[in-house]
């Protein structure tokens, strides 16, 4: 432990980053969106009430390279998907359009804390260490979505610059609302 001139103990900053998720991440991940579930379903909201995100989801995204961790201090605190190119989900907006049309974005989904994080405002950095690694890798287009009633994702999703573009559905289950609000963000160079 390291201490000030006076022998105060200073405390050190966690250290936060993002890096892709590895296998051994699986436990941990799974975790975090049982917890996701369980915080939506208390917030009222039918969001992933079903059998999706699960371990398939997971397990396809880091097949392809789509899985991202937030790392706080050598303990995975969140989970998102993320990819570059066409996403079908996002070829049929409703109420609204694209800023620019084309195939060429970053697509944002599953992006989750863990309970044992959640209040610590790391959500919104770990949005922005995704939007930087995806510009980094040469992508100015992001897209996301949320459910209309997941104000808390409203605001780290707003909070980050996207901005409101209308509606898609997806495929979650049975008696499950599909309607997700789609969001955009342009960077200029």
């Amino acid at each position: 432990m390291y201490t000030t001139d006076r022998g105060m103990p200073i405390k050190s900053m966690p250290v936060v980053y993002m890096r892709r998720a590895k296998a051994r991440d699986m436990a941990s991940i799974v975790e975090i969106l049982q917890g996701a579930k369980k915080y939506l379903k208390e917030q009222g909201l039918d969001q992933w009430q079903g059998e999706y995100p699960n371990l398939d989801t997971v397990q396809k995204d880091m097949d392809h390279h789509q899985a991202f961790v937030l790392v706080v201090d050598d303990q995975v605190a969140g989970y998102a998907a993320a990819f570059e190119g066409e996403d079908p989900l996002y070829t049929a907006l409703e109420d609204g359009n694209w800023l620019v049309d084309g195939h060429d974005y970053a697509s944002l989904h599953r992006v989750a804390m863990s309970d044992k994080y959640r209040g610590q405002r790391l959500a919104p950095r770990f949005m922005t260490a995704l939007i930087s690694y995806f510009y980094a890798q040469g992508a100015r287009d992001f897209r996301i979505d949320t459910h209309p009633g997941n104000l808390p994702m409203q605001k780290v999703i707003t909070n980050n610059g996207f901005e409101k573009r209308g509606t898609v559905h997806m495929q979650e289950g049975d008696n499950i609302s599909t309607a997700r609000w789609a969001y955009q963000l342009l960077i200029q160079d």
